[in-house]
């Protein structure tokens, strides 16, 4: 999260309201009782390795931020900024926390969803088999990644997660259903 940022404000049903913003530096809208909507792009890497291993990418995030240091998180994502596309987000969200360039044609809609009272999450899949893997970290947010295969993800989430992961079934449920659905 980087300070004095705009984040887009929804109604209910995840349409944009047209110019308001919620101010970050007032931290989640959940946290201050507000009933503000705020959007969140979440997307998840993922290949194919070469044994033919479904795996997603996870990010560790750094010793030195505020939230939830050293725990791990997906692979990219963070709030919608004012005037910007779910899309734009994730695109942004991607290049900023792990400096991977993907194009908007490369986001799969996995699910759009209410995450909580206060947030409106669009989560997308990205193939990334056979893509390079120099990732920079670029905002100083993550210190590593790791591939995880995805049949032991639930394992990983629940005791390498952070907080909120830890608790969040129902879109690692969702991505399977999403792979299943994909031949995967």
């Amino acid at each position: 999260m980087h300070k004095e940022e705009m984040w887009q404000v929804y109604n209910p049903n995840g349409d944009p309201v047209p110019g308001e913003g919620w101010n970050s530096a007032l931290n989640n809208p959940e946290k201050t009782g507000s009933s503000k909507i705020v959007g969140v792009a979440v997307v998840f890497l993922y290949r194919v390795s070469s044994d033919g291993v479904l795996e997603i990418l996870w990010q560790r995030r750094s010793d030195k931020i505020d939230r939830y240091p050293g725990d791990y998180d997906i692979s990219a994502g963070g709030h919608v900024n004012l005037g910007e596309s779910f899309v734009e987000a994730a695109v942004r969200e991607t290049r900023e926390e792990i400096g991977a360039e993907i194009d908007a044609s490369e986001l799969r809609l996995v699910t759009e969803r209410g995450f909580n009272k206060n947030r409106f999450a669009w989560v997308y899949a990205v193939d990334w088999t056979n893509k390079p893997e120099d990732f920079h970290f670029n905002d100083k947010e993550v210190s590593e990644i790791k591939w995880v295969p995805f049949d032991e993800t639930e394992e990983f989430r629940v005791k390498y997660a952070k907080a909120p992961l830890k608790k969040d079934e129902l879109t690692f449920a969702l991505l399977g259903e999403w792979f299943k659905q994909h031949g995967y």
